[in-house]
């Protein structure tokens, strides 16, 4: 057998050749076996350690003031990362009813198992490639039933998460829409209205996202109105960061009308570079100056920038210098921030390339079925990446035992 160097620049090569022997030499099946048997021996003492404390005794133990019995067990099975876990021994009692923490009640399969079947779900995979894909990945397939189960489960989280009340903590507040295609009622072209909410600490999270007809004032009042409703009073709020949307605009100005508004600066450059008459001669010179602008170091000196832009490019770029003309007050708002926030403040590209795991998605179906099938997609995308705020997994409380079962579990 030829030496086996681990060292980082060789590591995968020698690992195929390491994994190559272990599956002719059949290890592989004997670790799979031990972990499994493993996984199931961890599960039963727990559960039994578990079902010792709520009966506030061991076997053949007695008390005074018994309370439940022990009714033999039963064997069931549990879908893991690791595989199907059979005739997992599990106890059975009467007179008492008992909440496990380590495995719920009916459950048949870890959460990370679902984890896995909904990563695959964003990853495209019909229901069809899933069954195959779990059955040679684990050896245990999934049907369509247990998938659509998940998936209205999902749609009662996405529900929870659109309903549950927000925090009042939030400084800055970036407000984007996503366009994408919608096939129910022949629909092709639909934005999503996503909320992005940033904390003082940095900390970032999707507050809300939603479906709509178009980018009028009316729909960005629903969900910026929702946003107020939920908790979201603005009494934090330093800064509000969007594009030049007049619809956009107005909303704000009636949910939060005290609270300034920053303009995207990049949305504002791609205007400008849209309207540049000879792009082959004047491209590069308009687009230099107009980028520096929006890297000045101070205000005043933005403003002075901003002045020898339009007087130079007044008469060659007429329909450049009005679009930089514009609204211009609204984009350099992040000037009175501090210098180590603008980079952020100035646009919405922190929003942007949210958007852009969305549109990913988007792209790899081409379309989306239905609104539900949107908004489940997109749920699982932004908690993918961490931008959710979701208490629906908090812990629940468990089963109250008795004062004989609290001194029992102390002491052992």
């Amino acid at each position: 057998m030829r030496p086996v160097n681990f060292s980082k620049d060789k590591l995968p090569v020698q690992w195929k050749y390491v994994n190559s022997n272990f599956k002719q030499m059949g290890l592989w099946e004997l670790v799979e076996k031990r972990v499994k048997r493993t996984i199931k021996g961890t599960i039963e003492t727990m559960i039994w350690e578990e079902y010792d404390i709520a009966l506030a005794r061991k076997k053949h133990q007695r008390l005074k003031n018994n309370y439940g019995y022990r009714s033999g067990s039963y064997k069931r099975s549990l879908s893991t990362t690791h595989g199907r876990i059979d005739n997992l021994c599990m106890p059975k009692s009467k007179g008492i009813r008992i909440k496990y923490n380590s495995l719920q009640a009916y459950q048949r399969r870890q959460p990370e198992f679902d984890e896995h079947i909904l990563k695959a779900m964003i990853l495209g995979l019909t229901g069809r490639k899933q069954k195959k894909f779990f059955q040679s990945f684990i050896g245990d397939s999934v049907s369509h039933t247990i998938a659509l189960k998940i998936m209205n489960k999902i749609s009662y989280l996405v529900n929870h998460y659109r309903n549950m009340s927000l925090s009042d903590e939030y400084e800055y507040l970036y407000l984007d829409a996503i366009w994408v295609h919608v096939k129910e009622l022949n629909i092709k072209s639909r934005p999503v209205l996503v909320a992005l909410g940033v904390k003082s600490d940095g900390s970032k999270h999707i507050l809300s996202f939603k479906l709509a007809k178009s980018e009028s004032e009316a729909e960005w009042i629903g969900l910026i109105n929702d946003l107020y409703r939920r908790g979201l009073k603005g009494f934090n709020l330093s800064l509000i960061i969007s594009d030049n949307c007049l619809g956009l605009k107005s909303a704000i100005d009636y949910v939060y009308p005290y609270v300034v508004l920053q303009l995207c600066t990049v949305h504002k450059l791609r205007n400008i570079l849209s309207k540049i008459r000879n792009k082959n001669q004047n491209r590069k010179k308009v687009m230099r100056q107009a980028c520096k602008i929006f890297r000045s170091k101070t205000k005043q000196e933005a403003i002075n920038r901003y002045n020898r832009f339009l007087k130079e490019w007044k008469d060659k770029e007429p329909g450049a210098v009005k679009t930089m003309k514009r609204n211009i007050e609204y984009y350099f708002t992040y000037f009175n921030f501090p210098a180590d926030k603008r980079k952020t403040l100035k646009s919405t590209n922190p929003l942007e390339r949210i958007n852009r795991e969305l549109r990913k998605i988007s792209r790899r179906y081409g379309y989306f079925q239905n609104q539900r099938s949107l908004d489940i997609f997109t749920y699982l995308t932004l908690k993918e990446e961490g931008l959710i705020i979701d208490r629906t997994f908090e812990a629940m409380p468990g089963t109250k035992y008795k004062n004989a079962s609290l001194e029992f579990a102390n002491k052992s």
